[in-house]
């Protein structure tokens, strides 16, 4: 047993970790990573927490958060700040920012909403939303509304309608169920509710007609409930997985989004996200990365990870899909699925992986300590001798 003289030297180092006040570029001549170091930057003020939302990338910045729950705006080049702005407790719960060409939205704490301007980061309103429970937020925009869905004490249940612009709640919808997530498109608001808990979880979809938060169509699971992710909407298809379906088990569907009509239907163990690009719909499986023919459902491949992670951080780009699970990076051949390679190493250092972005040319991974914008996979800089498929 460590004594607790033994637990007052170890625990203070659980939280500490290097600052520097700037990144640091790595020298190119002698870096022959399969993911070649670009640049560093590390995360201010982390307490070695992950952060909320897959860093987004935005122009030619980059929007990303931390552990002490500040929103930072950095140069997608050098990793510099462009501008930081501050929250005690900034929560993400739907793991993704929340933005259009001027804003972003999200939510305090328990208690308030807000928009934050991206030229600089001061924020333009803030509106009280009086939730005070940890779950259940859900948030999405429009052209003109931003549309909030939480759960009070005492389960009341609400879909808030804000002015995007001013932070005027205009219009509550009360509804019967949690709300996990919210996504609009074209007119429609979707909302993914949880039923019920326990080992055999049910859910649904419900659209809402935006402007009116009228109900228009609403699907129910068959098995497990729809409350990680936001739906996905597609080319006029709505696609959206269940987890915790128990005895049940789990689905992926296909809808069509105006209608509510089953496409397609595939069983599967848990989706805790979906990125689709061009025909292909991929998802992390929570002990899986999986590929299906995003028109049919069929399985394309199954790649299995030998342990289980309830995180949801996926991302795609040119070729290859990264995963963040269980503190390590993995990439997938987006063709086939062999998985060709995993680290928890950056630039000599062992760092859990909280998330994983891909775009404007370069992979984005959050760790424990840092934020690291990496070239994308060279599978010819693999060692001879390299054993990602024996993990």
């Amino acid at each position: 047993m460590i004594s607790n003289r033994l637990w007052a030297f170890i625990l203070p180092l659980l939280f500490i970790h290097c600052v520097r006040p700037e990144p640091t570029n790595q020298d190119e001549s002698d870096n022959t990573d399969p993911l070649k170091l670009l640049w560093q930057r590390t995360n201010q003020e982390s307490y070695n927490w992950g952060a909320y939302a897959p860093p987004l990338i935005l122009g030619d910045s980059l929007l990303l958060t931390a552990g002490d729950g500040a929103i930072r705006c950095t140069s997608i080049d050098s990793g510099k700040t462009i501008w930081s702005s501050s929250y005690a407790n900034i929560g993400f719960m739907n793991k993704r920012f929340v933005i259009d060409q001027t804003h972003l939205y999200g939510f305090y704490g328990r208690e308030e909403v807000f928009a934050v301007k991206l030229s600089d980061g001061t924020q333009a309103w803030s509106a009280l939303i009086d939730s005070n429970r940890e779950f259940g937020y859900a948030d999405d925009i429009d052209a003109s509304h931003y549309y909030v869905g939480v759960n009070s004490y005492g389960n009341i249940r609400r879909i808030m309608k804000f002015d995007k612009f001013t932070g005027e709640l205009q219009d509550t919808l009360r509804i019967d169920k949690m709300p996990w997530s919210l996504a609009y498109d074209s007119g429609s608001l979707y909302c993914n509710n949880g039923m019920s808990s326990g080992a055999n979880s049910l859910g649904r979809i419900i659209c809402y007609e935006a402007n009116t938060l009228d109900s228009s169509w609403g699907y129910y699971s068959i098995g497990g409930t729809f409350s990680v992710c936001p739906s996905v909407v597609n080319d006029g298809v709505l696609y959206a997985g269940t987890v915790w379906g128990g005895s049940l088990g789990n689905e992926i569907v296909a809808l069509n989004a105006e209608t509510g009509a089953r496409l397609w239907r595939t069983s599967t163990t848990g989706c805790y996200q979906i990125v689709i690009h061009d025909e292909v719909l991929y998802y992390a499986g929570g002990s899986s990365v999986n590929a299906l023919d995003k028109n049919t459902g069929h399985v394309l491949w199954e790649a299995i990870i030998p342990t289980t992670d309830e995180s949801s951080p996926l991302a795609y780009w040119d070729g290859y899909v990264y995963k963040a699970h269980g503190g390590t990076l993995f990439v997938f051949d987006a063709e086939t699925g062999e998985r060709v390679y995993y680290t928890y190493t950056f630039d000599g250092k062992a760092e859990y992986v909280y998330q994983v972005s891909a775009g404007a040319g370069k992979i984005f991974v959050q760790t424990s300590q840092h934020l690291y914008a990496l070239e994308p996979f060279n599978p010819d800089a693999l060692s001879p001798d390299h054993t990602a498929s024996k993990l």
